[in-house]
C-alpha cells in the first residue's frame, strides 16, 4: 500500500483526523485508508491507497474528493 503524508497542510487534532476518516475511508476507486502520524498531539494527515498513479495525481485527487465532500 502506498502512503502519502500531507505535511503541507500543517497539523490536525486527532478529532479532525477522525472526521476526515469518517468521510473518506474506503471512498472512490482509490479506496482510501486514512491514518495519521501523531507527535505530541500534532497529527499529520496520512493517506494510503493501492493505486499506482503518480504521487502528485493521487494527492490532488484526494484533496479534490475531500473538498467535494464538504
Amino acid at each position: 500500500m502506498n502512503e502519502y503524508a500531507f505535511t503541507e497542510l500543517g497539523y490536525f487534532t486527532e478529532q479532525q483526523i477522525e472526521k476526515i476518516k469518517q468521510i473518506m475511508e474506503g471512498k472512490s476507486f482509490m479506496s482510501w485508508h486514512i491514518t495519521c502520524s501523531n507527535c505530541a498531539g500534532n497529527c499529520t494527515l496520512v493517506v494510503q491507497t493501492h493505486d499506482d498513479a503518480e504521487p502528485e495525481e493521487i494527492r490532488n485527487f484526494f484533496l479534490h474528493c475531500v473538498l467535494g465532500s464538504l
